[in-house]
Order: C-alpha cells, then sequence, then structure tokens
C-alpha cells in the first residue's frame, strides 16, 4: 500500500508541476520572446539541455528523463511560428527543498534568469523556483519531499517544429 500510494503522490507532484508550467507560461503569452531570436535551434536545445543538468548535478541524485528535449511549436514576435524546447527531468524523494530552492535561485540567477520563489496552496504546501530569461524562455522546479521535478523550456528560435518532428528531433 506505501509502494502504491508513494508512486500515486508521486505522479500526483508531476502533472502538478507540469500543470503549473503549463499555466505560467500561458499566463506569460506562451513561448513568445519579446525580442527577435538570436540562437538556431540546436543552440537553443543545448542551451535549455545545458541549464537543466547544471541544476540537477547541484541539488545531486538520481535524475530521470521524463520528457525531451522535445521540439515544440512557438509564436515569434513577427506573428511566424517557431521552435522551442522542452526537457523535464525528475528524481524520487530526497533533498532539503528549502536550500536546494535557494541553490538553484542562486545558479539561474548567475545565469541572467529573473527567478520566483513560490508556495503552492493546500495543507502541505510545496515549494519551488520559477524563472524566465537567460538562456531560456522559463524553468521552474518543483520542490516536493516526495519527489522533485526541473522543466526548462528553451528560447523560441526560427524554425518547422513540425517538420522537426518529423525528422526525428
Amino acid at each position: 500500500m506505501t509502494i502504491t500510494n508513494n508512486t500515486t503522490r508521486l505522479l500526483a507532484a508531476i502533472a502538478i508541476a507540469t500543470s503549473a508550467a503549463v499555466m505560467f507560461v500561458g499566463c506569460t503569452g506562451g513561448t513568445t520572446m519579446n525580442a527577435a531570436p538570436t540562437k538556431a535551434s540546436d543552440e537553443a536545445k543545448h542551451l535549455v539541455v545545458d541549464i537543466v543538468d547544471r541544476s540537477t548535478a547541484a541539488l545531486g541524485g538520481e535524475w530521470t528523463v521524463r520528457s525531451g528535449p522535445a521540439v515544440q511549436a512557438c509564436a515569434l514576435p513577427s506573428g511566424g511560428s517557431g521552435a522551442a524546447f522542452a526537457y523535464i527531468v525528475d528524481r524520487a524523494a530526497g533533498g532539503e527543498p528549502t536550500a536546494d530552492i535557494g541553490k538553484l535561485k542562486t545558479l539561474w540567477e548567475r545565469e541572467g534568469v529573473t527567478t520566483e520563489v513560490y508556495q503552492n496552496g493546500g495543507s502541505n504546501p510545496v515549494g519551488g523556483v520559477r524563472g524566465t530569461g537567460g538562456p531560456t524562455t522559463s524553468i521552474d522546479l518543483y520542490a516536493d519531499p516526495k519527489g522533485y521535478t526541473v522543466e526548462g523550456l528553451s528560447v523560441c528560435t526560427e524554425g518547422d517544429a513540425a517538420e522537426m518532428q518529423r525528422n526525428g528531433e
């Protein structure tokens, strides 16, 4: 019964984190960049994977890739469609959420990311830190004591996301 409850809680935490990231991106106008794209899609993909991987290395533990880096459509400031990369990893319980939130806040701010520490509601609130800018459009740590999730979304670059998906991106 404990394994089932822990698995259910971990899956719920992942679902909540993913929903929060989607809502966060939705509230900021999607993946549209304010400035013209300056990075090629390969560079954008590399940068989001790099910052997520450095974030997980700073926290330690064994991380599992849940998605990506996966290409998705995004809106360019010019009104055209572009391509961005989403990368999601998670880890089982471990660590100290408050300290880990502080570690990533510091790391991300050094990278030019504007950060915001948050806490969800409920009887057992879960905290995290999210950010925008720097090498990403958005990045988020959902620091549930039962398991962590780090999600990154690259900047939007010129490119045809549908064609890139057909080509195996």
